[in-house]
C-alpha cells in the first residue's frame, strides 16, 4: 500500500485535516503527529497557532517547550518563536536580527465544532512534495462540517481511540456491514438470523453513502436494547477520512456514530469516535452510561481484528485482496483518498444477506 500512501498524502494535503479536540489544548503545547509530519499546537491570547515540531536551532521539540506570554519557547537554549515560525529572542546574543535560518514554519490552522483542524498544503519543510496542480478543486477551504455537535436536539460525547491499521483497512471495517455476524457475533448481528437488505451506493464528488433499507432491528443486544424500530440505516465516507454509520427510525434519528480520522501515518490511525443520539426523557449522563459499555466492547473488538490484518499483512509483505459484491464501499474510498471522483453522483444497487 506504499504506493496508495503516496498519492494519499498528496490529496489529503488539500484538506483540512483534525489535529485534536480542542479540550486536550491546554496551556502547554501539544504535539501531534499529520501524515508523517509532527506539529505543535500553542495557545495564546491570539488563539491556537501550529508550527512545524522542530526548532531550526538543535532539533528539539518544541512541543516539550513552553509558552511565554505570546511566544512559544524551545526547552534546550530559550529560543523564543511567535506564532509565524519567526525567532524572536536568542537568548545567548548581545544582539540579534531575525532570519529564515532561525525560524521554523507556521502551519494554517483553524478551530471549529470543538475541534482544532490543520492543513499541510504549502511546503512546510523542504522535503514536502509539490502538490499536484490536476488533483481535483474540492470544497477544501473549511474544516469537515461537525456543526450537529451543537444541535441542541442531540446529545454526543466522543471517546479517542488509536488504530494500528492503515486508513483503508480501518475505515472499511468501521463501514463494512458483513462482518458484524462473526466480529461482533451476538452484539451487533448474528448469522444465523441474516435478512434480505436493499443497499443503495451513490458515490458522490468528496464521500460516499450507502443506504441499506428493509431490515428491521438487527439480532444483536445493541439493537435490541437501545432500537425501537428501523427503517433505514447508513454508512458514509467523507473525504478527509472521516466514517459514519446512521440508524433511522420512523421518528427519524436513533443513532449515529461518527469516526474522525487523524492520519497519523501510513499504519497508525487516532479516531476520535462520536456517539449521538436525540435528547429525550431519559437524562443524557444515563444514555451515557448504558450506551458506552456496548460500544467499548465493540470498538475492541475491531481494533483488534484490524491490527491483527496489518500485522498479517506486514508479516507476508504486500496486501493482497480479492474481493465480491458484498464489498461494496472501498473501491470508492480508494477513488477518493487518490484525488479520483464523480463528476456526477453514480449510483449502484445490490440486495445482501445481513
Amino acid at each position: 500500500m506504499k504506493h496508495h500512501y503516496v498519492h494519499m498524502k498528496k490529496v489529503m494535503r488539500n484538506h483540512w485535516l483534525v489535529a485534536c479536540q480542542d479540550s486536550e489544548l491546554g496551556r502547554k503545547p501539544l504535539g501531534v503527529t499529520v501524515l508523517d509530519k509532527p506539529i505543535v499546537l500553542f495557545r495564546t491570547e491570539q488563539g491556537v497557532h501550529a508550527l512545524v515540531d522542530r526548532c531550526p536551532h538543535r532539533n528539539v521539540p518544541l512541543s516539550a517547550g513552553w509558552v511565554k506570554e505570546d511566544m512559544l519557547v524551545c526547552p534546550y537554549h530559550g529560543w523564543e518563536f511567535d506564532s509565524e515560525g519567526v525567532c524572536q529572542r536568542v537568548p545567548g546574543l548581545c544582539e540579534y536580527t531575525h532570519g529564515t535560518h532561525t525560524s521554523t514554519t507556521a502551519v494554517p490552522v483553524r478551530q471549529q465544532d470543538g475541534f482544532i483542524w490543520v492543513r499541510l498544503s504549502e511546503d512546510i519543510d523542504a522535503t514536502t512534495e509539490v502538490i499536484d496542480e490536476d488533483l481535483p478543486d474540492s470544497e477544501t477551504n473549511q474544516p469537515f462540517d461537525l456543526s450537529f455537535l451543537n444541535d441542541p436536539s442531540l446529545y454526543s460525547f466522543i471517546w479517542r481511540t488509536s488504530v494500528k491499521g492503515n486508513l483503508l483497512n480501518t475505515v472499511e471495517n468501521f463501514l463494512d456491514a458483513t462482518h458484524t455476524h462473526y466480529i461482533h457475533a451476538g452484539l451487533i448481528r448474528t448469522d444465523k438470523n441474516r435478512q434480505k437488505v436493499n443497499a443503495k451506493l451513490t458515490a458522490y464528488r468528496d464521500s460516499v453513502e450507502i443506504e441499506y433499507s428493509g431490515e428491521s432491528k438487527q439480532a444483536g443486544l445493541i439493537s435490541q436494547l437501545l432500537e425501537r424500530d428501523r427503517q433505514t440505516s447508513y454508512g458514509r465516507f467523507f473525504m478527509p477520512g472521516i466514517a459514519q454509520i446512521e440508524y433511522r427510525s420512523k421518528k427519524g434519528l436513533s443513532m449515529m456514530i461518527t469516526a474522525v480520522t487523524r492520519l497519523t501515518s501510513e499504519s497508525v490511525q487516532d479516531i476520535y469516535a462520536i456517539v449521538t443520539v436525540k435528547r429525550g426523557i431519559v437524562p443524557n449522563f444515563i444514555k451515557k452510561l448504558v450506551i458506552t459499555p456496548f460500544f467499548k466492547i465493540a470498538l475492541k473488538q475491531d481494533i483488534r481484528i484490524v491490527e491483527l490484518q496489518q500485522k498479517w499483512i506486514q508479516r507476508y509483505g504486500e496486501e493482497s485482496f480479492h474481493s465480491t459484491q458484498a464489498d461494496l464501499i472501498r473501491p470508492y474510498i480508494e477513488q477518493l483518498t487518490t484525488g479520483r471522483y464523480y463528476d456526477k453522483p453514480y449510483e449502484k444497487k445490490v440486495m445482501l444477506l445481513l
